[in-house]
């Protein structure tokens, strides 16, 4: 079990774990949780459905490409993405989930970035995929609401303080896959570059492979080494912008030359309402420490961060 980082479990009380996880988040911004209650055998099926996807033939995922979606959902292969600006192409190959929302939707009717149908690889292709993955996106998704109220707690606000900002929220799950560092990679080029995620929090279910690094408050790079029946948990940068610097936004990449195989993760990214208006938090800021931030919608700063993605064409 990793030192450097704390493996906090939820069922212990309310009390206790927000304390615990303000502490993480303060110092951190990552931290490992258990009692998160989601079984195994429902995690380790979402595994398999991900393995047996990236399995298939390029030719084959190229048919829900990412780029035939609009709203930045489906399989982007390995060399699309670049997340550490100035790098080559990440390492990885992903698919992309989020709210399914039909034509119907006030958000889709409205035109509102990055919101309408996901993409699903035919079940003839991939059986039980999209079963698989919206059983755990479900688990998951109740999960990061507990999350929410077990930060506000810590936070010395009341337990139901970012309802009001998940009424209609819009969380991305995204299905990772790692192969072996080859030994022709470009010099700099790794599984994933490093950066920040973007949003509220985020929930990383990861296999036993390691890669997983992030930056220490010191600056040097440490293992989040995988810990059986724990969910890692790190914080976006819409929550150090919200909480005005009190909690930290971590820089963190995956080196997948450690266990001499594939790597395979899933990251939940439990991003708030389109139009939820994000300033500094209550008890976050007085006289002596004003808002360092001016206010900003959740949707126009994941836009924003959106765009300054270098994506390959």
């Amino acid at each position: 079990m990793p030192a450097h980082l704390p493996l906090i479990d939820l069922g212990q009380g309310d009390a206790a774990a927000a304390r615990a996880v303000d502490g993480a988040c303060r110092v951190h911004g990552f931290f490992y949780v258990t009692g998160h209650g989601i079984p195994a055998p429902l995690i380790d099926a979402a595994f398999a459905a991900s393995k047996r996807f990236f399995a298939l033939d390029d030719a084959v995922k190229a048919r829900w490409h990412i780029d035939r979606s609009g709203i930045k959902r489906g399989f982007d292969p390995i060399g699309w993405q670049v997340l550490d600006p100035g790098r080559p192409a990440d390492i990885k190959e992903s698919f992309y989930t989020g709210v399914d929302r039909d034509a119907t939707d006030p958000l889709v009717r409205a035109g509102t970035p990055n919101h309408g149908p996901n993409q699903w690889p035919d079940e003839a292709v991939a059986p039980g995929f999209r079963t698989a993955v919206q059983a755990y996106d479900a688990a998951v998704f109740a999960l990061s609401r507990r999350l929410m109220r077990t930060v506000a707690l810590g936070l010395g606000l009341s337990a139901d303080h970012f309802e009001h900002y998940l009424q209609d929220p819009m969380p991305v799950l995204r299905l990772l896959h790692y192969p072996k560092q080859p030994a022709t990679a470009e010099p700099g080029q790794i599984g994933c570059g490093a950066h920040t995620d973007w949003g509220g929090i985020t929930v990383l279910a990861q296999d036993d492979a390691g890669g997983l690094q992030l930056q220490s408050p010191g600056g040097e790079w440490i293992e989040a080494e995988p810990v059986e029946g724990s969910l890692v948990v790190n914080l976006g940068d819409l929550m150090q912008r919200w909480t005005n610097d009190r909690y930290r936004s971590t820089l963190h990449r995956v080196i997948n030359r450690h266990s001499g195989r594939d790597r395979y993760s899933i990251a939940y990214f439990f991003d708030i309402d389109y139009h939820a208006e994000v300033s500094a938090l209550p008890g976050c800021f007085d006289a002596g420490n004003p808002p360092r931030y001016a206010p900003i919608t959740a949707g126009e700063h994941v836009v924003e961060m959106y765009r300054r993605t270098q994506v390959a064409a």
